[in-house]
């Protein structure tokens, strides 16, 4: 196979910075047998991905030094250290003749031990690798190489060669110069697909042009709702005289021609070629998806990865392709050769002019006869449509969201500025605010500023992203943290002046039995709140694996948070109510403007919901993450807070149980003490 070559501008050094992940490739009679592993059967495991971590790059930068890596998982993590005892040194140069790169690699040993006592020995591994100058539906992956070794097949530390390349799980790659996708299957995709009615087509308004239909999907499975997720994004568009390759980082000698805004095609068909993966509890693998008939765990998950192509109309926003899928044996590929391509995809698009929270959807279904073992049932999908125009109007919003978000913490501030003054200009009013429901305020700050706490300190070049305008994102999100900050010390001092009145107050005890009662009434209202919020999200998740439990957890804790905060008047009305109070313990600028500070979100929320993009890891004001946010959830807590807020406003002018029958308004657990006339409250109401 042709190989590509390297640019002057582009240098193997930077095709290959930092670490690479790449998936192995073994031959079918591999197995575990220890002629396939490069370190025997010392590790006990078949590794099914090698890592390539660039450790040096000469000045000529066409060599250099990496530490690699064999790994039986598929993810590492950022902070997590290399297991020696499974990696090599290698040192490799690129060779402009063969356009590949060469690389020695030698065993680490010693390494478990100590460092220091480690050495470096057995330099009999070579590796190779290369970029592929045509990709097909068969072969995707625009970095490939191979592993072997120079020892004879009768002496110890032998085993057979093995193949890597890159994959749709870890990544996709750089455009060089020169790169050409050919469609191999397109007789069959005339066969498949059969053509629209020309009459339907421009019935429903315009579609996207086809060249950034990326997208992210749920594979849904009739009453169980979501059963796996997966990504879908067109590896090549177009034909060879102006193919273009969305998804692929340019390099500066193959930057594509600008497409336009949308489809101004004069050709309304379009061939396409997608990546597809597809993530699936292994107990829902029938017979065809686990070809292998390897056991089921129903908390283990399996990886789907299909290559496809075919006709996109943009006309009708219908997308046709035949499909190949790699058949694996668990994490371990067999064969690049190991493929079902009697598959067929079928995606339909909204039209640009829809509805927001228009879905993609789809199904991809086997053309094999049922009785044949590799056939499966279809699987139907939904996603998430996200189009250029869209994405446009979403940074906008984003920009927008963050001066709400400001705003909204500067307001927070001047409301709790107004109780401050309202506890300091009245001196018996300190014990009659709640102090749970300041503590709630509190931690509705300080939880956003822990979390955040990196975008303060810690410089990420990663999330240093220059956005246009030459507006820094992180420099907006610090400002929000700073406000926040100040909003958070205002609160502990509102709580630290409410707690030493109450301290210093004669009546104190029966201050802090009317807390203790509040406390009594709220934390077990919490408690079955917060059970109920994680076993309905535990439901909505059924089919997922154990790993994703710590998750479904802290994303369960973090919206029932928000919720507790919209209803941070709850403990004030049940302390009114031990109490019975009468006076205007909480300043109407405080406690309508904090509850209009956290209902405002829920109303935009409702208003983005019917006009922008559901993308809802972009959201900032208002987060789908932070709080409940639906139309039924946005409806129900914007009336309990108004509702909260009125009762608030009427136990401060009737008593603390006004809205009880008369019996138990009368009924007071402890008697109303007068107030000390050095503690004179005002009559009614003064801010």
């Amino acid at each position: 196979m042709s190989s590509l070559r390297l640019s002057q501008t582009r240098t193997i050094c930077d095709m290959l910075g930092g670490s690479n992940a790449f998936e192995l490739e073994y031959t079918g009679s591999c197995n575990s047998s220890k002629s396939c592993n490069p370190f025997g059967d010392g590790i006990g495991y078949l590794p099914s991905v090698i890592s390539l971590s660039m450790i040096q790059c000469s000045n000529d930068r066409l060599s250099l030094r990496f530490l690699i890596e064999f790994r039986n998982d598929s993810y590492q993590g950022y902070y997590s250290c290399p297991n020696l005892n499974t990696s090599l040194i290698g040192e490799g140069s690129w060779d402009a003749k063969s356009n590949r790169l060469c690389i020695i690699a030698c065993r680490i040993y010693d390494a478990s031990s100590s460092l220091e006592k480690s050495h470096v020995g057995d330099c009999t591994t070579r590796l190779s690798l290369r970029f592929p100058a045509i990709l097909s539906i068969r072969n995707t992956s625009t970095i490939v190489g191979e592993i072997w070794t120079l020892k004879p097949s009768n002496e110890a530390g032998f085993f057979d060669r093995v193949e890597f390349r890159n994959s749709t799980r870890y990544g996709g790659g750089i455009q060089l110069q020169g790169l050409k996708y050919v469609f191999t299957e397109m007789d069959e995709v005339k066969k498949s697909c059969p053509k629209k009615n020309p009459r339907t087509r421009n019935s429903m308004g315009q579609y996207p042009d086809g060249y950034y239909l990326g997208f992210r999907m749920s594979i849904i499975k009739g009453s169980k709702g979501r059963i796996g997720w997966g990504s879908s994004d067109p590896l090549a568009v177009g034909d060879q005289q102006d193919q273009r390759f969305p998804f692929l980082i340019p390099s500066s000698s193959s930057k594509p021609k600008s497409s336009g805004v949308e489809s101004n095609s004069s050709s309304d068909l379009l061939t396409i070629s997608y990546k597809m993966s597809i993530m699936l509890p292994s107990s829902e693998l029938d017979g065809g998806l686990n070809p292998f008939n390897e056991s089921s765990n129903e908390y283990s998950q399996t990886e789907i990865q299909i290559s496809a192509e075919g006709v996109y109309d943009t006309a009708t926003g219908s997308l046709c392709m035949v499909g190949c899928r790699h058949l694996r044996s668990g994490d371990k590929t067999f064969s690049s050769h190991s493929m079902d391509c009697e598959i067929l995809v079928k995606i339909n698009f909204p039209p640009l002019i829809s509805d927001r929270r228009s879905k993609i959807k789809g199904s991809i279904e086997s053309t094999r006869e049922e009785t044949d073992p590799l056939s499966f049932r279809p699987l139907q999908f939904s996603g998430g449509a996200y189009y250029r125009s869209w994405a446009t109007e979403s940074i906008w919003r984003m920009d927008f969201e963050m001066i709400m978000l400001v705003i909204s913490n500067t307001l927070a501030i001047i409301f709790v500025a107004f109780q401050i003054f309202h506890v300091r200009k009245h001196r018996g009013i300190g014990p009659m605010v709640s102090l749970l429901m300041l503590v709630i305020l509190a931690l509705g700050h300080l939880i956003p500023l822990v979390l955040n706490l990196e975008a303060m300190f810690i410089q990420d070049s990663e999330r240093s992203i220059l956005i246009r305008d030459g507006t820094w994102l992180e420099m907006k999100e610090v400002i929000i943290r700073v406000v926040t900050m100040v909003a958070f010390l205002l609160q502990v001092r509102l709580l630290m002046l409410s707690w030493t009145a109450r301290c210093s107050t004669e009546k104190k005890k029966n201050f802090w039995i009317a807390e203790k009662r509040g406390l009594y009434v709220c934390v077990p209202v919490y408690i079955i709140g917060a059970i109920i919020a994680f076993l309905v999200k535990s439901r909505q998740n059924v089919d997922l694996t154990w790993y994703y439990i710590d998750e479904i957890i802290l994303g369960s804790s973090r919206a029932y948070a928000g919720l507790v905060l919209d209803a941070f008047l709850f403990p004030q009305i049940i302390f009114n109510m031990f109490q019975n109070l009468r006076e205007p313990a909480l300043s109407r600028f405080f406690y309508i403007g904090i509850t209009l500070v956290r209902l405002v979100p829920h109303g935009y929320d409702l208003y983005r919901a019917n006009n922008y993009a559901d993308i809802d890891d972009s959201y900032i004001y208002g987060d789908h993450g932070a709080d409940y946010y639906s139309t039924a959830g946005d409806f129900v807590i914007i009336l309990l807070g108004i509702f909260f807020a009125v009762i608030v406003h009427y136990q401060q002018r009737l008593g603390g149980r006004y809205f009880l029958p008369k019996r138990f308004q009368e009924s007071v657990i402890d008697e109303e003490l007068p107030v000390d006339s050095g503690e004179q409250l005002p009559l009614r109401y003064s801010t």
